[in-house]
């Protein structure tokens, strides 16, 4: 996984409790280089469950829940640090709509040695379905990511996750 989403969860962590809050995560960790992350290198997923798993324990929080916050953080520093990405799209359905096509396809433009997970999304009757597949357990990340996106585009139609994977590696989210 990219040390850049790794350099946001510390920025997430920092957010959400502080730099003491999150030098303690990063000690409870227990990670082999500490947690000094470089946004350009690649690291173990594990990892970032390891990070989350241990910030879960020292701030009393559901991991999950955590997730899905990060998730929403995360989406928010996307329109900071790709604005001319996100502004390409008038609504978030059409952005959801091209994750596949486009924005993962720039990903690997950007990180050749990306690997992101499979986003794609359809039309079924009034309902527009985003669906989630990875190697690594991050739907609720990715269900924050959608909700982040909704948002920023103003769109206030409810999400349901519909058939949760307990594996947390594929998501079907149901948008209407």
């Amino acid at each position: 996984m990219k040390g850049i989403i790794y350099a946001e969860l510390l920025g997430f962590l920092d957010a959400k409790g502080g730099p003491s809050f999150t030098e303690e995560v990063l000690a409870g960790a227990e990670l082999p280089h500490g947690g000094a992350f470089s946004r350009v290198s690649r690291y173990p997923w594990e990892q970032a469950v390891q990070v989350v798993t241990s910030a879960s324990r020292i701030g009393g929080a559901d991991a999950n829940a955590l997730c899905e916050e990060f998730g929403r953080f995360l989406f928010g520093r996307f329109t900071v640090l790709y604005t001319d990405i996100v502004n390409r799209y008038p609504t978030a359905e059409t952005m959801l709509d091209h994750v596949e096509d486009h924005i993962h396809e720039e990903v690997k433009v950007l990180y050749p040695d990306a690997v992101p997970p499979k986003v794609t999304s359809r039309k079924d009757g009034d309902h527009f379905v985003v669906e989630y597949a990875s190697h690594r357990p991050f739907a609720f990340i990715a269900y924050g990511l959608v909700q982040g996106c909704m948002s920023h585009f103003g769109d206030t139609r409810k999400m349901e996750w519909v058939n949760p994977d307990p594996s947390g590696k594929t998501a079907h989210f149901r948008i209407s």
